[in-house]
């Protein structure tokens, strides 16, 4: 099955920290309200995207990363086979020894695909206790090319690159980007969907965590540099900002873009070394 149209709902919620059953009951009670509200013919969601390490907090914790097929990922499966929808978000992974910051896509089918974090936040030490990935990702969902995206990676250009064999119309970034760089976070977003002329999507928390807190700031781009999307606030929930960003993205007038202003074609050519 293929759609023109992409209808996306960031889910910019707040997270209790290291307590992965108690965000799996509140998370899952957002989306129960979000989608127990949208007209099927309008805005139902056909993805729906959760931020940077939603079941824990954005911590370093070794304890918390949960095995290969968790409990983080066994509840992503449900709650896309439940709502017949995508859903992708970031979990803290224990896998052959290793640690990793891991952002699954689960299709509504319960097919996963996932992406383990490049760029790893040295300032906060993640670097120090999780394992850096080695590969991008692209997944193709309803005849879309996703990228996958974590975080920090925002800052690096070079790995986000659009490039002929690497392609892609959206790219997600799943983020625990705390307020005080909020300002960076919304240049680099507008930054990466322009250079890439493609949607960027930016999926950030809000609350507090021991170290930091977070205002959300959540952004759908498109590849004109143009932020769009309607904002559900969630008033059953304490924390401010908490609620679902949400638009529909058109193929048709991407492509047309792509065609009349083909920058891509004058990219520099470069190597990534890894």
């Amino acid at each position: 099955m293929k759609k023109e149209d992409l209808n996306i709902a960031l889910c910019q919620c707040g997270v209790v920290w290291e307590a992965p059953q108690e965000n799996f009951i509140r998370i899952g009670a957002m989306i129960r309200r979000y989608v127990g509200q949208c007209p099927a013919w309008a805005e139902y969601p056909d993805l729906i995207v959760l931020p940077e390490f939603f079941p824990t907090g954005f911590t370093s914790n070794a304890a918390m990363a949960e095995p290969v097929d968790g409990p983080a990922l066994n509840w992503l499966r449900q709650t896309a086979s439940e709502y017949g929808t995508a859903v992708a978000g970031s979990v803290p992974v224990s896998d052959a020894g290793r640690l990793y910051n891991r952002f699954y896509f689960v299709h509504p089918d319960g097919r996963t695909e996932w992406y383990d974090k490049r760029h790893l936040f040295r300032m906060s030490g993640e670097n120090e206790v999780f394992s850096s990935g080695s590969r991008r990702k692209v997944v193709e969902y309803l005849g879309w090319r996703i990228g996958l995206n974590v975080c920090y990676d925002l800052r690096f250009p070079v790995w986000t690159r659009r490039t002929p064999d690497n392609d892609y119309e959206v790219m997600l970034n799943v983020a625990s980007w705390p307020s005080s760089r909020a300002a960076a976070a919304s240049i680099l977003s507008y930054a990466r969907a322009v250079e890439n002329e493609a949607w960027f999507v930016f999926c950030n928390r809000v609350g507090e965590s021991p170290e930091n807190r977070y205002g959300g700031g959540s952004l759908i781009v498109d590849y004109k540099g143009r932020s769009l999307g309607k904002f559900h606030t969630d008033t059953s929930v304490e924390d401010d900002g908490a609620g679902f960003l949400s638009a529909r993205i058109e193929r048709s007038s991407l492509m047309r873009f792509r065609k009349k202003f083909p920058a891509w074609m004058d990219a520099d050519e470069f190597e990534t070394i890894i």
